[in-house]
């Protein structure tokens, strides 16, 4: 997570030194990076909630053994969980 931090906050100070160098003011970019849109962190978000639910799922088939053996099954409802949290995700953050 650190690692992480460090990469992107030193990415962020060197992108602000190419404008600074351009002539441009930074400042008067991040008003405009507002309106852009959702963050990143929200789609990511949707994602792992979508994540949590098939997990759950598979758990509580796991408990009451209602997966009858397929080792295909607990794959597919992680895909499929996946998948519909990843549409919701596009269509949340498009409007």
């Amino acid at each position: 997570m650190f690692l992480a931090w460090f990469y992107y906050s030193r990415a962020r100070h060197k992108e602000r030194l190419m404008l600074i160098e351009k002539g441009i003011n930074p400042d008067n970019l991040s008003s405009i990076q507002k309106q852009a849109g959702p963050p990143l962190g929200l789609k990511v978000g949707i994602v792992i909630i979508g994540l949590s639910i098939g997990l759950t799922i598979i758990s509580v088939l796991v408990r009451f053994n209602a997966l009858g053996g397929g080792n295909a099954t607990p794959l597919a409802i992680i895909g499929l969980s996946l998948g519909v949290s990843l549409v919701i995700s596009n269509r949340y953050t498009k409007s």
